[in-house]
């Protein structure tokens, strides 16, 4: 298996962790960050008012002028230091995350599975425009969870933590203070959560899904009214996140080229089970899943 980063010391510590913190943008680029920010024009104002959620994320927005000017802007300014950290990974698409004064409690989920082999780690680097912690709604992980399971993670179906998210809260998730052009890189089965804003200022953060660049990303769709064809596997480009959004995932899409169906390895757990599995994690990321085709 080849290095995913160029440093030893962070692919230790990512390996045990499932994430690591790293210094990552300027002071001028912070600047031109917020500058640009102020530009950009999406149709919920940055501040949703009509969705179940009541934070900003570029993907669930409807103008795909302002989705495509952001994703630009967030290539232009983080490529650079993801190729510097990362090995052999590109950009698939970014989001400015905003959660506004009183609100923006982002729901516990793993991030959604992008390549057509489940074994493959994909990252997500996130970094915030603003200094963050408990009070104003930072990311929360559990460390160790991208060790537990390689489930396929869509819109369509639960997480295998469902019954015990009260208790990843209460016990299991760990907050990452960061400040202003700080990141963390995190692999994307790792549990992950963040509570709402309690500041009178707006959070403001960049989120990053990076793949193998050899890849051609997709995405899975699930049928819960036909569970036995287990996932159906979708190729996409890399616009699909800019010209689409929640919705387009929410249906089978009938306009993408499917790959065909991969059996469905997920299974949920109890607690009790989430705890031995976290404490032998190393043992079972090893034992990778192997996808059959049909």
């Amino acid at each position: 298996m080849r290095n995913l980063f160029y440093d030893d010391l962070i692919e230790a510590g990512f390996h045990e962790n499932g994430f690591v913190k790293v210094p990552m943008l300027n002071n001028k680029e912070l600047e031109l960050l917020l500058s640009r920010l102020s530009d950009l024009k999406p149709h919920d104002n940055f501040w949703p008012k009509d969705r179940r959620s009541d934070y900003h994320c570029t993907f669930l927005d409807t103008n795909e002028d302002y989705k495509f000017k952001a994703n630009k802007l967030i290539s232009e300014v983080f490529t650079p230091h993801i190729n510097k950290i990362l090995s052999g990974y590109s950009i698939l698409n970014g989001n400015f995350y905003i959660k506004q004064p009183g609100g923006g409690r982002f729901e516990i989920h793993q991030n959604w599975t992008f390549t057509p082999e489940v074994k493959y780690t994909t990252f997500t680097v996130w970094c915030p425009l603003v200094d963050v912690d408990t009070f104003n709604g930072t990311i929360e992980l559990v460390p160790g969870s991208h060790k537990i399971t390689r489930d396929i993670a869509c819109v369509n179906v639960d997480y295998y933590f469902k019954n015990f998210e009260d208790a990843l809260v209460d016990h299991y998730l760990k907050p990452v203070d960061l400040k202003a052009g700080e990141a963390i890189i995190f692999d994307d089965s790792l549990i992950h959560y963040s509570s709402q804003n309690n500041s009178r200022h707006p959070r403001l953060a960049i989120q990053i899904e990076t793949i193998p660049e050899e890849m051609t990303p997709v995405i899975y769709y699930f049928n819960k009214d036909k569970p036995d064809l287990g996932f159906e596997v979708f190729e996409v480009n890399f616009d699909f996140f800019i010209e689409n959004n929640i919705n387009t995932m929410k249906n089978r899409p009938s306009k993408l080229k499917s790959l065909g169906f991969i059996k469905n390895p997920n299974r949920p757990l109890d607690e009790e089970e989430f705890i031995r599995i976290l404490n032998d994690a190393g043992s079972i990321r090893s034992q990778l899943l192997n996808s059959t085709w049909s």
